[in-house]
C-alpha cells in the first residue's frame, strides 16, 4: 500500500509500504479522506507545540509514518475482540488511547490518563491507504453523513467537551474570540446548551456572515475594540463564559490586545474563560488580575467522555450533525487529490487567509464517492 513517510522536519515522501495487519483490539480501515490539523502543520514545519517530543523522537529512530487523526475511513478487518464496530462500518477517530495500567485509568478516568497514545503522533495515522488502529478510539458515523463532514469530526468532538466543560447554563451569555473551525463549533453548541446570546468575534466577514445564518452574533474585530463591544452589549458586565479559540503565538495573557487578553477583559467578574486554542511557547499574565475578577481559566482535557450508559461525547459529535443541529461542511472548503498532494495540504492549512480557505485542507485518499 502507499503512505506518507516523514523523514525530517519538512521532509516527506509517498512510499509503498507493508498493509498492516489488525490485532485482537484492533481494526484495519480504507482510509477515504484525512483532513490535515493546524497542529499537525506546525509540527511537520519543525514548530516547538503540543507532541512536539513525541514527533521529534520517531523522527530520530528513522522515516516514521506521522499525522492523520483527522479522517473517515471503513472498517474492512476486525481483530477478534472488537465487538463494538464491525466490517463496513465508516469511522472516525474522537479518543485517544489510555494506557489502561494508571491510577486515573484503574479508577475510571480514563480521560485524565498521562500517558495517552496519540494516533498519528505516537502511533502511525491516516495517510496512506490503510491503516490499522485501537477500536477503543474509533466510534461509527451515519450513512447520512458525508465522507468529507466525517473527516471534519473530530474537531467537533473536542469542541464538545470545551462546551461540557465551560459549565454553561440556561440564559448565559458567551462570547468566542475567533471564528475558526473549533470556535465556530463551540459558538454553536452553546447555543445549543441554552445560552442566550453568543458574540462571535473574528476579522474575516464571511466567516461573521456564516455565523450569523447560524444565529450567533457577530463582531467585526477589524472595525472595534472587540472587549468594549462585548461589553456594551451586557449592560458593563462581560459575558458568562468566553472561549478563546484563536491559539497561536500570544505575549500576554491579561494585558494588551492578544486573543487570551480580550477573553480575560470581556468575561464578566466570577465568569470562566475557556481555552480552546493551542498556545505556542509561555505567555505572561497578572495572577493579580485573574484574582481581582475571580476568573476561571478552563483548559479542557482532549479524549472521550461519558454522556450517559452506554453513550459517549464521541457518539454525540456525530449524531449533533446528523441530526442538523451543528454545522461543519461550511469550513470545508479546500481538496486535493492523492497521497502525493500532502505537501500542497499543509501549505493550504497552514496559510487559509492565503488560499481563501476556512478550514483545513483534506486530502481525498481513495476514488470513493460518498462526497
Amino acid at each position: 500500500m502507499r503512505a506518507v513517510v516523514c523523514h525530517d522536519f519538512g521532509a516527506w515522501s509517498v512510499e509503498d509500504v507493508d498493509r498492516p495487519t489488525p490485532d485482537a483490539n484492533e481494526v484495519l480501515l480504507e482510509i477515504h479522506r484525512v483532513q490535515l490539523s493546524v497542529t499537525e502543520c506546525a509540527l511537520f514545519q519543525g514548530e516547538s507545540i503540543a507532541h512536539a517530543e513525541s514527533v521529534a523522537a520517531r523522527l530520530a529512530e528513522g522515516p516514521a509514518r506521522l499525522f492523520g487523526h483527522e479522517f473517515c475511513g471503513t472498517v474492512v478487518e476486525r481483530g477478534e475482540n472488537v465487538d463494538h464496530l464491525a466490517v463496513g462500518d465508516r469511522v472516525y477517530a474522537p479518543g485517544k488511547i489510555p494506557c489502561g495500567e494508571c491510577s486515573y485509568c484503574e479508577s475510571g478516568f480514563k480521560r485524565y490518563c498521562p500517558s495517552k497514545t496519540y494516533i498519528g503522533y505516537d502511533i502511525p495515522g491516516a495517510l496512506a491507504e490503510y491503516t490499522a488502529l485501537p477500536a477503543e478510539a474509533l466510534r461509527p458515523v451515519a450513512d447520512s453523513l458525508s465522507d468529507a463532514e466525517v473527516a471534519a469530526l473530530q474537531p467537533l468532538a473536542s469542541s464538545v467537551l470545551c462546551v461540557r466543560d465551560s459549565g454553561i447554563q440556561s440564559g448565559d451569555i458567551v462570547a468566542v474570540i475567533g471564528t475558526g473551525v473549533m470556535g465556530y463549533q463551540c459558538a454553536q453548541l452553546a447555543l445549543a446548551e441554552g445560552a442566550e446570546r453568543v458574540f462571535v468575534t473574528d476579522v474575516d466577514p464571511k466567516k461573521l456572515d456564516i455565523a450569523a445564518e447560524r444565529g450567533l452574533d457577530p463582531i467585526d474585530a477589524t472595525g472595534c475594540d472587540p472587549v468594549e463591544e462585548i461589553t456594551a452589549h451586557t449592560n458593563g458586565v462581560g459575558a458568562d463564559v468566553v472561549f478563546e479559540a484563536v491559539g497561536g503565538d500570544q505575549s500576554h495573557a491579561t494585558d494588551g490586545s492578544d486573543p487570551i487578553a480580550q477573553a480575560m477583559g470581556a468575561v464578566k467578574a466570577g465568569g470562566t474563560v475557556v481555552q480552546v486554542g493551542y498556545i505556542i511557547g509561555d505567555v505572561t499574565f497578572s495572577a493579580r488580575a485573574v484574582r481581582k475578577k475571580s476568573v476561571t481559566w478552563q483548559n479542557p482535557v482532549t479524549g472521550i467522555a461519558p454522556t450517559g450508559p452506554g453513550r459517549d461525547t464521541g457518539d454525540f459529535a456525530a449524531e449533533l450533525v446528523a441530526s442538523g443541529r451543528v454545522s461543519i461542511s461550511e469550513y470545508v472548503t479546500h481538496e486535493r487529490s492523492g497521497l502525493d498532494s500532502f505537501a500542497e495540504a499543509v501549505d493550504i492549512t497552514a496559510n487559509k487567509a492565503d488560499y481563501g480557505a476556512r478550514g483545513p485542507a483534506q486530502i481525498v485518499v481513495d476514488s470513493h464517492t460518498n462526497l
